[in-house]
């Protein structure tokens, strides 16, 4: 498992960081997902062998969110 941080542009509300926290839950691969909207950040687990982080990045776009830094751990 790899641990990636995806830090957004800043949002109004708590409720888009559920939105997004559900839907990477729902992806494939992915484990524990934590959202800090304080620091604009979605921190989650994610198997390297069923997904990339670069296809979990698109499905916040894809939600019409913008990302401002991806970190892969």
């Amino acid at each position: 498992m790899a641990k990636l941080t995806i830090t957004l542009e800043p949002l109004a509300c708590p409720a888009c960081f559920e939105h997004i926290q559900a839907q990477l839950e729902e992806q494939s691969g992915v484990g524990e997902v934590g959202a800090l909207f304080e620091k604009n950040e979605l921190e989650l687990q994610f198997n390297t062998q069923t997904t990339t982080a670069a296809k979990l990045a698109q499905v916040v776009t894809d939600l019409g969110y913008n990302i401002a830094s991806t970190k892969i751990d």
